[in-house]
């Protein structure tokens, strides 16, 4: 007998027996303080068998028996009173049934996950742990005037940071491997609150010949131009600080901001970058921001995304209200500028 039939079997197909299901499904719902007879072993069987293709692969996974599976998966359907999974050829296929309570007991096991986490924050002793993952235009000043402002509440705070780019950002993010996440983009599924706003300008070597025309630049102007491209990653990561007609133009990857002062010092090209780091560049009139025709700045808004198992009371969600808090009392002081400058016509919140 093959597993679904086995299924089928120990769950039976007569009236009765399914008359009885209803029953003991509407006696719950009436009685709802009597605890769950289903367990969430058993629903991490059934979220097994779809993640994997199959009993084999489940099997495989969880180094159990398909065995094991098929009376687990046989009693819950059995306790349900409604089939999950039905037989397609020799292939085990979730029924419209099946897909309802798959997502919402994912629901339950991530709940239960991040309860169990929180118990962990809370024990006496713990070390709170907080993963956080960047896009590096961001101030890291803030992220260090939010760490000492914590390490004050407890000394044993850790924090890992790590700068990345966006898809990164959002593979560790998906897979559990980060708590918060700093990034111009959003991820669908979390929860994102914005943080601030960042000026981009194009600038380039006081001396570039893009300043001798005496007219505003355009792109065909910028065609004849290296765009240094500010990136992490590697080189097929996204560049940061992208100007509105660099795609497909004469470019140089960096990823570093020494490196991209390097690179303008020997008079290669252009490049976008925030506000902010090369304030001071601007200052010591090295660089200049580039007259272009369809304007030289625009502002991108950085969000704050919190991982599915930052629960409140936990060291992940105090962080994050630490981070809103010092952000905006920076910005709304006379002299604040994540540099270190003044007057941050450039950074908002």
């Amino acid at each position: 007998m093959d597993i679904i039939g086995q299924i089928n079997a120990e769950m039976g197909k007569d009236s009765e027996s399914r008359a009885h299901a209803v029953f003991d499904t509407l006696e719950m719902t009436q009685f709802n303080e009597r605890m769950p007879r289903i367990s969430l072993k058993q629903w991490r069987l059934f979220h097994a068998v779809i993640d994997n293709d199959g009993f084999v692969g489940a099997a495989n996974k969880l180094h159990i028996s398909q065995s094991s599976i098929s009376h687990a998966l046989a009693k819950l359907q059995d306790q349900l009173g409604v089939p999950l999974l039905t037989l397609k050829g020799r292939k085990a296929q979730i029924t419209e049934e099946g897909k309802t309570l798959l997502a919402r007991s994912r629901d339950l096991l991530r709940q239960a996950s991040q309860l169990e986490k929180l118990g962990e924050f809370l024990r006496v002793g713990a070390e709170p742990h907080i993963r956080l993952v960047i896009e590096p235009n961001y101030p890291a000043e803030l992220l260090i005037r939010t760490f000492n402002a914590l390490s004050t509440e407890s000394a044993n705070i850790r924090l890992n940071v790590k700068e990345t780019y966006f898809a990164e950002i959002r593979q560790l993010m998906y897979q559990d491997e980060a708590d918060l996440a700093i990034s111009a983009e959003t991820l669908s599924g979390f929860a994102s609150n914005k943080l601030i706003e960042l000026e981009h300008i194009a600038i380039a070597p006081a001396d570039s010949p893009l300043f001798k025309m005496n007219r505003c630049v355009t792109d065909a102007d910028l065609a004849r131009c290296f765009q240094i491209m500010f990136c992490v990653g590697g080189h097929d990561a996204e560049p940061l600080g992208v100007g509105r007609s660099s795609r497909g133009l004469p470019a140089w990857r960096v990823s570093s901001l020494d490196s991209a002062a390097e690179a303008l010092r020997f008079g290669l090209g252009y490049a976008w970058l925030p506000r902010y780091r090369v304030q001071g560049w601007l200052d010591d009139g090295w660089v200049r921001m580039l007259p272009l025709d369809c304007g030289a700045s625009y502002t991108v808004q950085m969000y704050l995304t919190r991982g599915h198992a930052v629960v409140p009371g936990s060291s992940a969600q105090r962080f994050a209200d630490a981070l809103h808090a010092v952000t905006n009392e920076h910005a709304t002081r006379p002299d604040a500028d994540p540099a270190g400058g003044a007057a941050p016509a450039f950074y908002s919140v």
